[in-house]
């Protein structure tokens, strides 16, 4: 048996995922990801009792770099920003669940300038809260991780 050593390649625990589970987002069509997606906000915003309005997935890849970031919320306007081009169903919901917890540590009065830093308690927060968050999900809703 051969075990998957941590700083292995990531081509190659994908394809070990992909024998093993048939793991193969392309078979899963835009509508249905979509469907996902709003399903998961719905979810994310009761389970942190946090509103579900001003999310904008944006599917331009060059977004992105010029975000330097995956994700961004704008306490100023409220909105917040994901960028889903070229990336996994898993992976954004990921960030919109990052995203949506600075949106509730707005809503408790947490922010600060430079709360975003990486590192940060805020942050840190985020990160934490998301994981958890996919994790429920995902138990229930198990299309997630295809």
């Amino acid at each position: 048996m051969r075990i998957f050593h941590p700083h292995g390649s990531k081509e190659r625990l994908f394809e070990m995922v992909s024998k093993v589970s048939g793991l193969n987002e392309q078979l899963l069509p835009p509508e249905k990801k979509k469907e996902i997606i709003n399903d998961f906000v719905n979810y994310v915003s009761e389970y942190l009792d946090v509103n579900k309005d001003k999310i904008e997935i944006s599917y331009e890849p060059e977004e992105a770099q010029e975000m330097a970031s995956f994700g961004k919320h704008v306490p100023a306007t409220g909105t917040i920003r994901i960028v889903a081009a070229n990336r996994n169903l898993a992976d954004v919901l990921r960030t919109l669940a990052h995203e949506l917890v600075h949106r509730k540590q707005e809503k408790e009065g947490k922010l600060y300038d430079g709360a975003g830093e990486d590192g940060t308690e805020i942050e840190n927060e985020a990160n934490a809260e998301a994981a958890i968050i996919m994790r429920k999900f995902g138990k229930t809703n198990p299309i997630i991780f295809e």
